[in-house]
């Protein structure tokens, strides 16, 4: 269980303590969620001890936030299988949708939906492993670089430093 231990100025006590005992009470719950956040992001098998510890009070409050990490985490774990082969990884996303179906969080359904709509353009991804990151990393200099120079009006110019620029 955890202890705490809470200082109040007593000057006016009675004015205040309501509002003192609220504070606290939303600053916990709302300090808990902020560390937990880059938490959540990771594995379970990336936990600290404490971690742990923070875990368990968490989804203790908030079983829900359990249900959907650990929905989240089994997607995590089917990209992160490097056995599977595109026809295997179909299978898996399968089980996935229907561990999705039993599940009340509209925002899960969500990705479901998303990666159902794009699953063949999802599982090329386990023929070689490859994605398009250096493509979108490519776009993105590509529109910092026209922000910095602030539009464009000669195309082939722009074409030449954008060569020059970026190599």
């Amino acid at each position: 269980m955890l202890s705490l231990s809470i200082i109040i100025p007593v000057y006016n006590v009675e004015k205040y303590i309501g509002r003192c005992i609220h504070a606290i009470l939303t600053q916990d719950v709302a300090g808990a969620l902020t560390r937990c956040r880059k938490q959540l992001s990771m594995s379970r098998e990336k936990w600290t001890p404490a971690q742990e510890k923070r875990a368990k009070i968490l989804f203790g409050l908030y079983p829900k936030l359990e249900e959907a990490y650990n929905l989240i985490n089994s997607l995590r774990a089917i990209f992160r299988n490097k056995e599977l082969t595109r026809e295997t990884a179909r299978e898996k996303f399968g089980e996935w949708y229907g561990k999705v179906a039993a599940c009340t969080l509209r925002e899960i359904k969500s990705v479901r939906d998303t990666v159902k709509f794009y699953e063949d353009e999802i599982l090329n991804y386990f023929i070689k492993r490859q994605t398009n990151a250096s493509a979108e990393s490519l776009n993105s200099k590509i529109k910092c670089f026209r922000a910095q120079v602030k539009g464009v009006k000669d195309i082939p110019f722009f074409m030449y430093r954008l060569a020059t620029v970026l190599g």
